[in-house]
């Protein structure tokens, strides 16, 4: 009791003397990192504070957690492999995902967390691309459920092993194989747990820390099967592999083991001095923690054997190296930088949140201004739309106002004809006038809402009044309708009412006055994937037509034109169409005026 109690002084010394770098009421647990874990939280942090995307954080928490699951501590390992699937933005189509489900079920699963592991599996397959890794994750999470169950669970890493005898996978295949001596073990089959081990250790390179992992385990099997000659010498060759690949936790770890061994076959004598060896290795390469352990060890030997004396000289030796320990433990100060770095990732983690959160606002506060400015731009749009709308339903009333103020025109023309048919008593020219023009008049009343009619129909409507004015002026004019082959006349479409008034103007104005007979032609030509209308009359003319009109006819004609050319222009800017209309006299010798309209 008095040298636990000693013990204990001499630690809380060493704890003071290393500025509280361990807790010295959790001891147990006590970590001792190398500079691995403190470069890997290094490139974390450097990863935080250079804005690199999630992916690379994830990534770079994985290491971190890989790094802690070489050195044993298993628990930090979860937190950090459970930060990288967390920190992942898209997990779906995350090409690592996986992977980190799969090492954080290994963690749990050695830290007994049977249940989460089984849960981390089933992830790691449900996000596995391959179909033999997906099927391996699949079989790791039924094993774990079926943990009570060890012939079952054997027989999901058989199958596991089966898979991956295909694959080149030697970190899989000696997970595999180690999984399968446990299970072995808790079956009692000793044989199989050793030819497992082996099989393991054919996966791994021989001079590697894995190497030295599973050695060490056969050996400690060796000895549980009282092989003690034989888990010695194996135990020999993991202390000398040791000192060539492994640092010096891991020798002096490897020579405690050697030590229990001997205790464990009563070599007493051997054991001892193994275990004096590790504890002056410690002291030699200036390991605080594991010069701790060793001398724990010691005390725990020489109390058994009731000698206090070798006690207290090992305490006075290691507090008389305690000072030099402290100046050289380079451990100590990759434990406590450990722990600066550690500070500064839950500060980064913290600030990131922060950033994220902003940037959420933020993004949220543009959608926002965006979806404003869509329904701005969408009202505004269909305000445009409505005047729009409104403008073209206004052309489209001025234009059948146009068109309809062109009816009354032409029936006070007829009017007049038929009263003239009636003074000189000619009824039955007055009757027959009279039928043709009501035949007309519904032909153009019934379309008089259309802005377009068909070739068809325009020509059959230019012919009756043609014929009309035949009846009115006999001995004035003849006439001729010529349609272009090329074009359909059910199917090609002429603006309404926009060729009659032109006929009108000549007959009128130019054929009536002439002193012989005159003769109107109308022609529809296909051009370049256009209709042409010619209309073209050997009359007086437009200079001597002015010449001999009264104020009124002049007025009239003008107000027909202008109708027209109205017409014409709210055409093209309700349909977008590009509708011509040229009016020109003829030049030489003949007299008359030539209209061309193209459309």
């Amino acid at each position: 009791m008095r040298s636990v109690l000693m013990f204990l002084f001499v630690f809380s010394i060493c704890c003071a003397a290393t500025g509280q770098i361990v807790n010295t009421t959790d001891t147990a647990n006590i970590q001792v990192y190398e500079n691995n874990i403190n470069s890997a939280s290094q490139k974390l942090i450097n990863s935080f504070n250079s804005n690199q995307g999630n992916d690379k954080i994830a990534e770079e928490y994985f290491n971190l957690a890989m790094e802690f699951v070489k050195e044993g501590d298993y628990v930090r390992a979860e937190i950090y492999l459970k930060k990288a699937i967390e920190t992942v933005p898209d997990k779906k189509s995350s090409k690592r995902i996986a992977v980190y489900y799969r090492e954080l079920a290994k963690v749990q699963e050695i830290l007994q967390n049977k249940e989460d592991a089984a849960k981390n599996f089933a992830k790691a397959s449900e996000f596995s691309v391959d179909k033999s890794q997906k099927q391996i994750n699949s079989n790791d999470a039924s094993r774990v459920k079926k943990n009570s169950d060890p012939e079952t669970e054997l027989g999901y890493l058989t199958q596991n092993a089966m898979i991956l005898s295909n694959t080149s996978n030697s970190d899989e295949k000696a997970y595999n194989y180690n999984q399968m001596a446990y299970v072995n073990l808790s079956m009692n089959q000793t044989d199989q747990a050793f030819a497992n081990y082996k099989n393991a250790l054919t996966e791994v390179d021989e001079q590697s820390n894995e190497a030295i992992e599973i050695k060490s385990d056969i050996a400690n099997l060796l000895a549980e099967t009282n092989n003690y000659s034989e888990a010695i010498n194996v135990q020999k060759e993991v202390v000398e592999q040791s000192y060539k690949v492994s640092n010096v936790q891991t020798q002096v770890k490897q020579m405690r083991q050697l030590s229990d061994i001997y205790f464990a076959n009563n070599s007493t004598t051997e054991g001892l001095q193994v275990l004096k060896d590790a504890y002056n290795l410690a002291i030699e390469k200036a390991n605080v923690m594991e010069a701790r352990a060793s001398l724990l060890a010691l005390v725990n030997f020489y109390e058994k054997n009731k000698n206090n004396q070798e006690v207290l000289l090992l305490y006075k030796d290691f507090i008389t190296n305690l000072d030099t320990l402290i100046s050289k433990d380079n451990s100590l100060i990759d434990i406590k930088l450990f722990q600066v770095n550690e500070e500064k990732i839950s500060q980064l983690e913290k600030e990131k949140v922060l950033k994220d959160e902003l940037i959420a606002r933020k993004n949220n506060y543009n959608l926002m201004l965006f979806l404003s400015v869509l329904l701005l731009l969408g009202l505004i749009l269909l305000t445009v739309k409505a005047w729009s709308s409104v403008k073209k339903r206004n052309k489209q009333i001025a234009l059948q106002s146009l068109r309809r103020e062109m009816n009354p025109h032409f029936i006070f023309n007829s009017l007049n004809s038929v009263n003239q048919f009636i003074a000189n008593n000619n009824e039955l020219e007055a009757n027959k006038y009279l039928t043709s023009y009501s035949n007309l008049m519904r032909r153009i009343m019934e379309n008089s809402n259309n802005d377009y009619v068909s070739l068809n129909t325009e020509t059959d409507q230019l012919q009756k009044y043609l014929e009309l004015e035949k009846l009115r002026f006999p001995d004035k004019f003849e006439y001729s309708i010529y349609t272009d082959p090329g074009l359909d006349p059910d199917t090609v479409k002429v603006p309404n009412m926009i060729i009659q008034p032109n006929l009108e103007n000549a007959i009128w104005h130019g054929l009536r006055y002439k002193d012989s007979k005159g003769f109107l032609s109308v022609k529809f030509i296909k051009s370049a994937g256009r209709t042409i209308v010619t209309i073209e009359d050997n009359g007086i003319g437009l200079e001597e037509s002015r010449k001999i009109k009264t104020q009124n006819q002049k007025m009239h004609e003008s107000r027909g034109l202008k109708n027209v050319q109205e017409r014409i222009k709210l055409l093209n800017k309700i349909n977008n169409s590009k509708i011509k209309f040229d009016i020109s006299e003829k030049t030489g010798n003949e007299s008359g005026v030539i209209v061309r309209i193209v459309f």
